[in-house]
């Protein structure tokens, strides 16, 4: 081509592309703003920064990663925390398969594992033991997966350690071991405490009621005006004391029975304890109103035993009321359905409503009201064994409302 060719030739490709060869970009209008012009890229470039964002993601995993070739399962390429965690330095690593490696000589062979992931593209070991090179025993969670990387197909094997976890994990379950020991411990404690409290401490009151039956029937018509007094008096407190140890052992024993929940028919339960409570009064002394209740979880018997307590104590501090108005029903709220049992009865002080639900504490005198103060500790307990919670409002001469829950929704 002679000299005028080829300026004839660049002369067209100037035309043609606006670019002269070997000569500078002639000057064009800007047909886009400089805004535009910004976060405008080409398809290479958005390639070549999503390349960068991902590298960038690479070496900064807390996850150790093996790049491999998916024919040949050598490591292409493996991330700064990988070398931490095994101690083997990136050449070290580069061109072998992974069970070469000696950290991973359990590991099933590299044509098995290669064969299951071309299978299903996907291989996973929950929990992996290893060695370092420094010989440290640590545990990982190895998963492999199959992607396509351009015009081939890549292995990323994530590996991460588990070796706090796990040891935590363990911290966890011998916790949880000492914690059941303790509760068979306690568990039997508390057996050997019934057991000293049924024999050992009846013992002693089946002795005292017999010595006064024999005094008494020596003594017969000799007997004073106030000796017999203190004959009944030994009597009257011998039956109180037996009612307070059997509410001591019912007590203790209620965190020793297992909750069986299932769905119970509440109402139901109401009238079977009414049908049981209501002998000591006349008829039409009590006006008892038992509302629609709904079907709830809980255990039967123990349900029927927190309802009895607080039907029996309704009647029992509502005895001097002519009628003595009792109320059982419901309340739906936000958390579950609050149950009540309510009363026109002697009430309380709400100063001392906290003492209600105390082992042995009373609000009223045995000679008001008869009781044992065990009661309602008794309910409280059960009520906790299912979830839930019991509170109580009241004035004095004018009633007391027991509220109690089952847990919540």
């Amino acid at each position: 081509m002679n000299s005028h060719d080829s300026l004839t030739s660049e002369s067209r490709s100037e035309e043609n592309n606006g670019v002269g060869v070997g000569l500078p970009r002639r000057a064009e209008p800007e047909k886009d703003s400089p805004a535009e012009r910004k976060f405008s890229t080409s398809p290479d470039q958005a390639v070549e920064v999503s390349e960068l964002n991902y590298r960038r993601l690479f070496e900064a995993a807390r996850d150790g990663i093996f790049i491999l070739d998916a024919d040949t399962g050598r490591i292409n390429d493996v991330n700064p925390f990988l070398v931490e965690l095994l101690g083997f330095s990136h050449g070290e690593m580069l061109g072998k398969t992974v069970g070469e490696l000696s950290p991973f000589k359990d590991i099933q062979s590299n044509q098995e594992m290669l064969k299951e992931l071309q299978e299903h593209g996907y291989v996973r070991y929950d929990d992996l033991p290893l060695e370092t090179r420094d010989g440290r025993h640590i545990a990982v969670e190895f998963v492999s997966n199959v992607y396509q990387a351009g015009e081939k197909k890549v292995i990323q094997c994530n590996i991460r350690d588990i070796t706090e976890r796990k040891r935590v994990q363990e911290e966890i379950k011998n916790l949880n071991a000492e914690l059941e020991r303790r509760v068979v411990l306690r568990t039997a404690e508390l057996e050997a405490f019934s057991y000293s409290v049924s024999h050992d401490l009846r013992a002693p009151l089946r002795a005292i009621a017999g010595f006064t039956r024999i005094l008494e029937t020596h003594l017969g018509d000799q007997i004073s005006d106030d000796a017999q007094h203190a004959m009944d008096r030994i009597r009257v407190n011998v039956v109180k004391m037996g009612g307070l140890i059997d509410g001591l052992l019912e007590f203790s024993s209620l965190g020793l029975r297992s909750v069986t929940k299932k769905k119970v028919d509440l109402g139901v339960v109401v009238r079977a304890v009414w049908e049981e409570v209501q002998g000591d009064f006349e008829n039409g002394r009590v006006d008892m109103r038992i509302s629609d209740l709904p079907t709830c979880l809980a255990d039967a018997n123990l349900l029927k035993q927190v309802l009895t307590n607080l039907v029996s104590n309704a009647l029992k501090f509502s005895r001097d009321r002519r009628p003595a108005v009792i109320e059982v029903g419901s309340l739906e709220e936000k958390d579950g359905t609050v149950y009540f049992v309510k009363d026109n009865g002697a009430g309380f002080d709400m100063d001392y409503a906290d003492k209600l639900f105390c082992v042995f504490q009373r609000l009223h005198s045995n000679e008001e009201f008869e009781g044992t103060g065990v009661g309602l500790a008794i309910v409280q307990r059960i009520v906790e064994r299912h979830g839930g919670r019991i509170w109580a409002e009241g004035r004095v001469n004018h009633g007391a409302t027991f509220y109690f829950t089952l847990g919540k929704k």
